[in-house]
């Protein structure tokens, strides 16, 4: 059960709030946009799965659900293409994130 949990935190580390990614999957496929949040393997993405919910009293309410952490991908926006984040140690002993396709550090 721990092995689970430690794997998946290896993937949210690569993918932070505020990043910049494209749906490769579903039927929000092709969409641009960036994370809003995150929680285990859930990402909400700002203006992508919006549907309107009935609640009581406030007739509609547009609500964005998340969609799963695999189903988005890291968008490098002077490329137009969507890249795979490496994690690495620099000199300092800090760790980066570099964009695999063109080497570029993220932060």
């Amino acid at each position: 059960m721990l092995y689970f949990i430690c794997n998946d935190l290896k993937i949210m580390k690569k993918l932070r709030k505020g990043d910049p990614v494209i749906v490769i999957a579903g039927k929000h496929k092709g969409s641009v946009s960036s994370i809003e949040s995150i929680d285990w393997e859930m990402v909400t993405v700002k203006d992508v799965n919006v549907v309107k919910k009935a609640v009581k009293w406030q007739w509609f309410v547009k609500k964005t659900l998340p969609i799963h952490i695999s189903n988005v991908s890291y968008y490098l926006a002077d490329e137009k293409k969507a890249t795979k984040i490496a994690v690495e140690v620099n000199k300092d002993w800090k760790k980066i994130r570099k964009a695999k396709k063109t080497g570029k550090i993220i932060d």
